[in-house]
């Protein structure tokens, strides 16, 4: 039996979108979301931030860079990707990253703009890891787990 990798937002964008590309050449978005929870305080629930980074390739990558802006509301439609890579000094990281499948425009004024044919690239899940690295300075060997 097959278990279920999903994980699903609705947040506001948090930074105006910047296009990079792959090792390979192919289109990267790095975006980051905010979302609300609320915890109680003194009695009181107060509404807090979440922040969760996605990782965006292809078409979607493209088509949000052109779209997106700072404070967009979306919903995304994400499958976890768990990575393992040891630095430079030898010492091993672990972090994810939440690969968009599906994006959901929730403002009125972007339904006008025509998306993508929704796309997966699943080869491409293990490069951003190393475009991750790349984008902090860091030289090291990635590997999936």
């Amino acid at each position: 039996m097959r278990g279920l990798n999903k994980a699903y937002f609705i947040g506001n964008i948090g930074h105006e979108p910047e296009l990079r590309t792959t090792t390979s050449g192919k289109p990267l978005l790095k975006l980051n979301i905010a979302t609300q929870s609320a915890r109680k305080v003194n009695d009181t629930w107060v509404e807090h931030p979440d922040w969760h980074r996605l990782t965006i390739f292809g078409k979607n990558a493209e088509w949000l860079a052109r779209a997106a802006h700072k404070g967009d509301m979306i919903a995304v439609d994400c499958v976890v990707r768990p990575n393992r890579w040891t630095d430079k000094d030898g010492r091993t990281h672990y972090d994810v990253d939440l690969v968009v499948e599906r994006v959901l425009w929730l403002n009125q004024r972007n339904r006008a703009i025509p998306g993508p044919d929704l796309e997966t690239e699943e080869e491409d899940a293990s490069e951003s890891v190393h475009d991750s690295l790349a984008a902090h300075g860091e030289s090291a060997q990635a590997a999936m787990f």
